[in-house]
């Protein structure tokens, strides 16, 4: 019953674990996490995709069908999730699609898992971002020591 919060997307409640638990909604990334601490405690091969202006999952081939059905491409991903519209499938081409939208180059690493490290370093990013827009210089200079005490460089 998660979804996307297209209402306030910018909002840096979107951001926060207990609030997006309690509403239902949350943006992008936050969804994503949830998803993924699930899928790990059901041990299934989920990780975060760190796509521009947006946060994916790509569900990982960990028993190797696609070379039993001859569609291996060499990625691994069986396919891509998109926790923000309520988990919604999709392929390769889409992200394709979105990059050119974008009018983005298609570089590997908008396919692939991303690390930990990147979803914190996106996750105090989109803080800041918040808290800029809200006009709450302060909140963004804490944000800001946060990241260089985790010594996260900025995107």
């Amino acid at each position: 019953q998660f979804q996307g919060n297209k209402n306030n997307f910018h909002a840096p409640q979107n951001n926060y674990i207990n609030v997006v638990l309690d509403s239902h909604t949350g943006n992008p990334l936050l969804l994503a996490v949830i998803y993924v601490v699930i899928a790990r405690m059901l041990n299934l091969p989920i990780y975060g995709v760190n796509l521009p202006n947006h946060f994916v999952l790509a569900y990982m081939d960990k028993n190797n069908l696609l070379k039993l059905v001859g569609e291996d491409d060499g990625s691994n991903i069986l396919f891509y999730i998109n926790p923000f519209s309520r988990g919604t499938i999709f392929q390769r081409k889409e992200i394709d699609d979105f990059l050119e939208q974008l009018n983005l180059p298609k570089h590997e690493q908008f396919y692939e898992p991303c690390s930990n490290i990147d979803i914190v370093n996106r996750m105090i990013t989109n803080l800041i971002n918040s808290y800029e827009k809200l006009g709450y210089p302060d909140k963004v200079a804490e944000l800001e020591l946060v990241r260089k005490s985790l010594q996260i460089s900025e995107e």
